[in-house]
């Protein structure tokens, strides 16, 4: 586990949750399965750090947060990541398998505690500063900080159902059933976490007429704004 992961855990009874320290720039970015954002946003970190946007903030080299979120989620839970990837609220579960579910103690655990441990991951990294959330909820927690920013990349979800097929060599059929599948899937936990509904974002962009490179340009120019404003307001 990370440092200031660990150093968060331990303080954190001794904070308010409700008003989370944060440092730096944060960057949450929302994105529909299959709009292919990865490799613009990583390109974006070596952008930002290369640039040194957000230095004059916090000097601190950015980091890309996305399965980093599930592996800590998971050691402080005590279960396995498959069960993190696959879990679904109570509520969208059927009777039967709600009869199943409450028989097994790891899953039930998830439902009770899933949602307190996701916040504490995300406030610990909204702690570190110069951070970069690819997806896992964390523009749910953003509601009140002033150096943070929630974009979303969204995309048809015909032209995400192309790109899936292509990228993974797969039949369009079963691309599409897999895309509304983890459609249906993200809404359901993200209306399971989200403390504010709808959440507000900051910048929405259409994915489908962008490069890669125009992506992460677009998304760099965004960032540097923010920090030139909140150095501006101070």
């Amino acid at each position: 586990m990370e440092p200031h992961i660990y150093n968060y855990l331990i303080q954190k009874e001794l904070r308010s949750i409700q008003a989370p320290k944060t440092n730096g720039l944060i960057v949450c970015i929302s994105r529909n399965f299959g709009v292919q954002a990865r490799k613009p946003i990583e390109n974006l970190i070596d952008k930002l750090n290369k640039n040194e946007v957000g230095y004059s903030l916090l000097r601190r080299p950015w980091k890309l947060v996305d399965y980093t979120i599930l592996h800590n989620i998971a050691k402080e839970l005590k279960v396995g990541i498959q069960e993190l990837n696959e879990f679904t609220p109570i509520e969208h579960k059927g009777i039967i398998e709600q009869m199943m579910y409450g028989l097994d103690f790891k899953r039930n655990k998830l439902d009770e505690k899933l949602s307190d441990a996701l916040k504490t991951v995300i406030y610990s990294f909204f702690e570190r500063g110069n951070v970069v959330f690819l997806g896992r909820g964390a523009t749910s927690f953003t509601a009140g900080i002033p150096n943070a920013m929630n974009i979303r990349v969204h995309a048809s979800e015909a032209y995400r159902i192309r790109q899936y097929a292509t990228s993974n060599d797969l039949d369009l059929g079963y691309a599409r059933e897999r895309v509304k599948r983890k459609d249906k899937k993200r809404k359901q936990f993200l209306n399971y976490i989200s403390q504010t509904v709808p959440i507000p974002f900051d910048l929405e962009i259409d994915r489908e007429e962008l490069s890669d490179l125009t992506l992460t340009e677009c998304l760099f120019s965004f960032v540097r704004s923010k920090e030139n404003e909140l150095l501006h307001n101070v």
